[in-house]
């Protein structure tokens, strides 16, 4: 129990809940002390021990029953009356004492519920849980679990269970009770193995990539993820966001604390013979930069895009302002997504509810037209202008001329494109034109290329 606590804590550290080492250490003691006979009192234990602030709550309550499954509940189990659970209990003591007994087929037929979660982890541990990664698994883990119980055996040992029972003078009327009761709590341990799977993968999906496995995903092509390496992409933006967010406050810190300007000391201090009894410190004036991010979302460049989108609103406390487009062959601003709702369901907004054709063919040249007319004029001097697209035009007008109006205007336009150069220029790829207006035109398939290119303009 006590490497469960410490993962459920590493799980709420993970989503933001900041949980020290001594608090770490106060919810163990808790834990301990309160013990796990009722699920209310260890439960509150270890909210009052782990939780500061009411806005976590809501994330301690929906982390716990993940980690924690089982103490609250036995189950859907079909329960026998006491009296003829009572001799049917002393019944099996005795075919034990004789034939021997699997112990989980007394927990079935006695449908003692609360107890089927022991045998289920030490199942689970066998077939190994912790691979289970993605919702497509749950049938199958859920099936390699049922079947460790070796349900062959305790149906012949069922039978001969219940020749003893006639033997001993039992009805049949109460075999075939006995009977329904091991069919009906078979079915009820094959729901609650069910749920057990669905909720450790929830749990494993939950986790928080260690930096081994960040240090290998960020260097993985994005558009070759699988759907677990999606989910824990996501978390490693989040992760790779909150260190270049600490990059650039500590940048802050030691601009506002000045360097040391030797001219001026030495001026200053000429009266006491260049003994620098007073120093004097240089500051140097620094903007926030403002972004406009305009990300194609066609099929092929719609991955990078997401992510983009995730890391930028994820730091943009660190720019002066933000505003995101996205495009196929018109373009849709969708800035206020992420001003109403958390940055996922911004995302998700964004790719699925913008008021654009999303199943149109790619032209970059009537996108840029369509910025000029509507949005240029918002463009400063200190504006990035941040573009995310393959340059696969399908033929149509570049619109070079209306990129050069957004580069004249702007301090610099970005281009990632997520192709690698050799595949620039050819087919439709119209991405030697576009080049000679940006300020830097890099390749961008993984995540590392994202992070070098924000860090780029803000560090």
């Amino acid at each position: 129990m006590e490497q469960r606590v410490l993962d459920f804590i590493k799980g709420l550290r993970g989503r933001g809940v900041s949980v020290s080492t001594a608090e770490s250490i106060d919810a163990m003691g808790a834990v301990a002390v309160v013990g796990l006979e009722d699920p209310g009192i260890f439960k509150a234990a270890l909210k009052a021990a782990a939780v500061k602030r009411n806005r976590d709550v809501p994330i301690f309550e929906e982390l716990f029953p993940l980690y924690f499954y089982g103490l609250e509940s036995g189950g859907d189990a079909y329960i026998l009356e006491d009296e003829l659970l009572s001799r049917l209990e002393e019944a099996m003591r005795q075919f034990a004492r004789g034939e021997g007994m699997n112990p989980m087929l007394a927990m079935v037929l006695m449908g003692r519920g609360g107890e089927w979660e022991s045998f289920i982890r030490t199942a689970a541990g066998q077939v190994g849980t912790a691979q289970l990664a993605t919702r497509m698994q749950v049938g199958m883990y859920t099936r390699r679990i049922f079947d460790t119980f070796d349900w062959e055996e305790m149906e012949g040992q069922l039978s001969g269970l219940m020749d003893h029972l006639r033997e001993e003078g039992w009805s049949e009327e109460e075999i075939e009770r006995l009977e329904e009761a091991f069919e009906a709590n078979r079915d009820a341990l094959r729901k609650q193995v069910r749920r057990y799977v669905e909720r450790e993968q929830a749990r494993n999906a939950d986790k928080v990539p260690s930096a081994e496995r960040i240090e290998r995903l960020i260097n993985r092509p994005l558009s070759g993820l699988d759907e677990f390496e999606l989910q824990q992409m996501r978390k490693a933006v989040d992760i790779l966001a909150r260190k270049l967010r600490n990059k650039i406050n500590l940048r802050e810190k030691q601009r506002k604390r000045g360097k040391l300007d030797v001219k001026a000391t030495l001026r200053r201090n000429m009266s006491h013979g260049g003994v620098p009894f007073e120093l004097k410190l240089k500051h140097k004036r620094m903007e926030k930069a403002e972004l406009m991010v305009l990300c194609d979302i066609s099929s092929s460049v719609a991955r990078v895009s997401q992510f983009m989108l995730q890391f930028v609103y994820t730091i943009q406390d660190c720019l002066a302002k933000v505003r995101s487009f996205v495009f196929v062959d018109d373009l849709g601003e969708v800035t206020d997504f992420f001003r109403d709702e958390d940055i996922q369901k911004g995302v998700r907004r964004a790719l699925s509810e913008a008021d654009i054709s999303y199943n149109a063919r790619s032209d970059f040249g009537e996108v840029f037209e369509s910025f000029c007319d509507q949005y240029l004029q918002d463009v400063g001097y200190r504006t990035y202008i941040l573009i995310i697209g393959d340059a696969r035009n399908n033929y149509n007008d570049p619109g070079t001329r209306a990129l050069e109006r957004m580069r004249d205007r702007a301090k610099g336009i970005i281009w990632l494109n997520p192709e690698t150069k050799p595949f620039w220029d050819t087919g439709d790829s119209v991405m030697g034109e576009y080049v000679p207006y940006c300020r830097e035109a890099r390749v961008c398939r993984t995540l590392k290329d994202l992070e070098d290119t924000v860090s780029s303009l803000l560090l």
